[in-house]
């Protein structure tokens, strides 16, 4: 079961995004991750969260619209989207992705959505943001990626080490070779071929796959 998220971050919408949406099984929506949701017409089956920012006539307004509510204490351990994420596998998700949760003015927020990939590797979740999506990828294990030649490719390590990467289709070849923490060798790679691969042996990846058509659309809009 595909699950969508909401989360309360700025959303930038793109392929992914609209991909996502158009085949998906139920929508969630943290906190106000709800007022987003309804911004392009996805009503949340779920909405979860302290609802610390969210407007109380919106939430009477998602409930009026068949949205169950389920309040949780402002003071808690996880955050809203954390809840969110662990409600969706309690409804029997086994696909999830993540919208909203990588732009704003939160960073801390942004940072804490990345590791939630860690923490949930049982559930493949992939976060989408604009021209950019991101999932992990935990050995031994794999990942296709599937986009146009050019469009740019980075793996980064979540785990000390992430070893025994090997890749097919990318400019910059892995052979089964180790990335570490805090030396960003792996970003910035490029695809050569329209369908790629990387597989890696122990740890945890970090996989991010940017449409650079999409991208220079955007910064064209951002600076005409």
């Amino acid at each position: 079961m595909h699950v969508v998220i909401f989360a309360g971050g700025t959303l930038r919408p793109g392929k992914a995004f609209y991909s996502a949406i158009s085949c998906e099984d139920m929508f969630i929506a943290a906190d106000n991750g709800g007022a987003t949701a309804l911004q392009y017409s996805c009503t949340p089956h779920i909405v979860v969260g302290d609802f610390d920012s969210h407007d109380e006539l919106l939430l009477e307004d998602l409930g009026k619209r068949g949205g169950e509510i389920r309040r949780a204490a402002v003071e808690k351990d996880e955050t809203d989207t954390e809840l969110a994420v662990q409600r969706a596998i309690d409804e029997g998700a086994t696909r999830i992705t993540l919208a909203g949760a990588l732009g704003g003015t939160r960073f801390d927020h942004t940072m804490a959505n990345i590791l939630l990939l860690a923490g949930f590797e049982d559930v493949p979740i992939t976060l989408v943001d604009g021209p950019s999506m991101c999932w992990l990828i935990c050995g031994p294990g794999s990942s296709a990626i599937n986009g146009q030649v050019g469009d740019l490719v980075s793996l980064l390590p979540l785990t000390d080490d992430a070893s025994g990467i090997r890749t097919k289709g990318l400019y910059y070849a892995l052979k089964g070779e180790a990335l570490s923490v805090g030396k960003p060798r792996g970003v910035s790679n490029v695809l050569i071929e329209e369908h790629a691969e990387v597989f890696v042996e122990r740890g945890m990846l970090l996989i991010i796959y940017t449409n650079m058509q999409e991208l220079s659309a955007l910064e064209h809009i951002t600076n005409p």
